[in-house]
């Protein structure tokens, strides 16, 4: 959802060079448009959670936290 009020999110420098690369061979305009759109897609798996209980069990399901 690019165009609403943005916020600055800090990135390793080399992580950000990864995700520049990437983002430039998938065709996206900038890294931080791939970005966006690799969070909007992962935030997908969380609209349904009805609390916080069911985010953190969806996040131990995908990996992210143990």
């Amino acid at each position: 959802m690019l165009g609403g009020k943005t916020v600055k999110v800090k990135i390793d420098r080399d992580l950000f060079d990864r995700l520049r690369k990437v983002a430039d061979v998938a065709g996206y305009a900038t890294a931080e448009e791939f970005v966006t759109h690799v969070l909007e897609k992962e935030m997908l798996h969380f609209e349904d959670a009805g609390s916080d209980d069911d985010i953190r069990d969806k996040l131990k399901g995908l990996g992210y936290i143990s």
